[in-house]
């Protein structure tokens, strides 16, 4: 009877212990203010095998839509390592990171937090001095915002063709300056715009730009449309 018991012992260890092998270690971001613009709150959960899951509530704009926001999204390796070489450098996340300065003007709570089975790690600030941190801040501030254009692409798609092209440039000059990241994420609507003859040449151009920028474009050239 104790051969027995001492078995099952060892055999519901080692289920537990596999359990906690599988189990992937996290790295999330959130921020949350009512003032805040193009989003009023959204989460940024980054699994350790590259899925990502967001979810945002937009603010009030011309797409007239504050329901919630969910994609699902596998990150770059690059920005994949990136994100928990900075959490691994910023003690997963466990201590205080917030200025504290006066004077410094609202931007919102960001909140920064680690889970994996040994470790659990969380800080919030609204403005941070460590470079690091800053450093992540932009990255997943960068990867909502290319969520938002995404969004109101397809809506000006369906809806406002013409406002499209302001907007596309727009998506050029911040993806020249590392305001977005993660453009594959919206790779679906500029192939879209891309593909369109029924769109004006250059936000199908600036699309194509972006796809080629991350390797998605088909190698079509399209040409300046005549005076």
């Amino acid at each position: 009877m104790r051969y027995f018991a001492s078995l099952l012992l060892l055999l519901t260890l080692s289920t537990v212990a596999q359990q906690h092998s599988f189990q992937q270690a996290s790295v999330r971001f959130l921020f949350d203010w009512p003032q805040g613009y193009p989003w009023q709150s959204y989460t940024i959960d980054v699994q350790s095998d590259g899925k990502v899951h967001f979810s945002g509530i937009p603010h009030a704009d011309e797409t007239n839509d504050t329901d919630p926001y969910p994609i699902d999204f596998a990150m770059s390796g690059t920005n994949l390592r990136h994100a928990f070489e900075l959490a691994q450098k910023l003690n997963y996340f466990q201590g205080d990171y917030d200025s504290h300065l006066k004077h410094i003007a609202q931007t919102g709570k960001k909140t920064l937090q680690y889970q994996s089975p040994l470790v659990h790690g969380s800080t919030s600030y609204n403005f941070s001095q460590n470079a690091d941190i800053q450093d992540l801040t932009k990255l997943f501030e960068a990867i909502a915002m290319t969520i938002d254009y995404g969004r109101k692409l397809a809506f000006q798609y369906r809806f406002d063709r013409l406002g499209m092209d302001q907007r596309m440039k727009e998506l050029v000059d911040l993806q020249a300056s590392g305001g977005v990241q993660e453009l594959q994420v919206i790779a679906p609507i500029l192939h879209k715009i891309a593909d369109d003859p029924n769109v004006m040449n250059i936000p199908r151009q600036n699309a194509q730009l972006l796809l080629h920028a991350i390797g998605q474009d088909d190698g079509t050239v399209l040409h300046p449309e005549s005076p």
